[in-house]
């Protein structure tokens, strides 16, 4: 069972592999701890506050747990999206911040393949298919750009990635899709935004009465496959190897003969198709059209669904639950009188103190060694 875990969750044999489990378990701890205090300072309960959240989660079996549960399942395969695009990146050495662009390249791309005629009279098993493989693929062509201005020009990722989001935004919510453009609904129609998907485009419902579909599924594969590129493969061994020698323009792997230029590219790519899929799960599963004015975020919040897992594909799965239920939970706590923004401000703080990792992990190995000298003088007969 220990050989399972630290396979799955860190991937590499370390003495003490449970901290980076450990960690993340303590920082949500210490988030509520200090979210609470927040609460009582405003003369609320913070009591109240979390039972109304959990209980609204979906986490926490009640009355309405079926319908709450699958819209936290729902909310959760977007959230794991862009960590997971966040994440790939990270292992590289990258620090991309274009999974909102990706996202939102996407979402249009799933609304237009899912709408036009050329497409509309295939059937859903080929069509649902086919919008996904297009949708990632424009994603990560569009993540390809920031990689190869990285890997050929030097251009740090950071600064083009922040350009390609805004240029996405622009170029889509000011062009494509407001009336007049070449992806609006006809006047006629009386629809804003683009024309609504073919049937033959929704993703299939897995729970009955509910708006859960079979993204979540696709991320459980996405996940996996992810975990066996980045342990299991030649592939993901040099891109690990490129992020740990980042901070050293990533010297070790040119010296061992890995063409980091084309790796750069590989990453941004993979990454840039996995935020994309996403934003089709945003079209083909709620909202059924790119919408004229798309409330975005994912991308952003995908940032925090990965330092929260700590930038391992199991872990962004178990953080982007916990995110998507955070989510699902928030408007609940308005009936104590408290902002529905309030679970965001327990996600900033989770990741404060995971920021703190390093005085987190101290306190840790403190009390690890405390205890086992405890054992010790107990096995010499010192305490009776």
């Amino acid at each position: 069972m220990k050989e399972f875990f630290y396979r799955i969750f860190v991937g590499r044999r370390e003495k003490y592999w449970w901290m980076n489990l450990l960690v993340p378990l303590v920082s949500i701890f210490l988030a509520l701890i200090v979210g609470a205090i927040f609460i009582k300072s405003t003369g609320r309960s913070p009591i109240l506050a979390y039972k109304l959240l959990f209980n609204a989660s979906g986490l926490i079996p009640g009355p309405f747990w079926r319908s709450s549960f699958a819209e936290l399942l729902l909310s959760s395969s977007m959230f794991i999206a862009t960590g997971l695009s966040f994440a790939i990146a990270a292992k590289g050495g990258l620090f991309s911040i274009g999974a909102e662009g990706q996202f939102i390249v996407g979402a249009v791309a799933a609304a237009y393949f899912g709408y036009a005629k050329p497409f509309t009279g295939l059937s859903a098993i080929v069509h649902i298919p086919l919008i996904l493989i297009m949708v990632m693929f424009l994603g990560g062509l569009w993540g390809l750009i920031a990689g190869y201005l990285k890997a050929k020009r030097g251009i740090h990722e950071v600064i083009v990635t922040i350009m390609l989001n805004w240029i996405a935004f622009q170029l889509i919510e000011g062009w494509l899709v407001p009336t007049g453009g070449p992806m609006s609904a006809k006047v006629e129609t009386g629809v804003s935004g683009t024309p609504y998907i073919s049937p033959t485009a929704k993703l299939p419902i897995i729970l009955y009465n509910t708006r859960l579909n079979i993204s979540i599924l696709i991320m459980i594969v996405v996940v996996f496959l992810i975990w066996y590129l980045l342990y299991r493969t030649t592939f993901g061994y040099e891109i690990r190897a490129m992020g740990f020698t980042s901070i050293f323009n990533m010297e070790a792997p040119k010296v061992s003969g890995v063409n980091t230029s084309k790796r750069i590219m590989q990453i941004m790519f993979i990454s840039g198709a996995v935020a994309a899929l996403g934003g089709s799960f945003i079209v083909l599963g709620i909202l059924f059209q790119y919408p004229p004015v798309f409330e975005g975020g994912y991308g952003f919040d995908g940032i925090v669904v990965a330092l929260i897992g700590q930038n391992e594909p199991f872990g962004i799965f178990l953080s982007g639950i916990l995110v998507g239920a955070l989510r699902t939970g928030s408007t609940a706590v308005q009936i104590a009188r408290i902002p529905k923004t309030f679970p965001q401000i327990i996600e900033g703080l989770i990741v404060a103190f995971i920021a703190l990792q390093v005085l987190v992990r101290y306190l840790l190995f403190k009390l690890v060694k405390a205890k086992k000298r405890v054992k010790e003088v107990k096995s010499e007969g010192g305490i009776s």
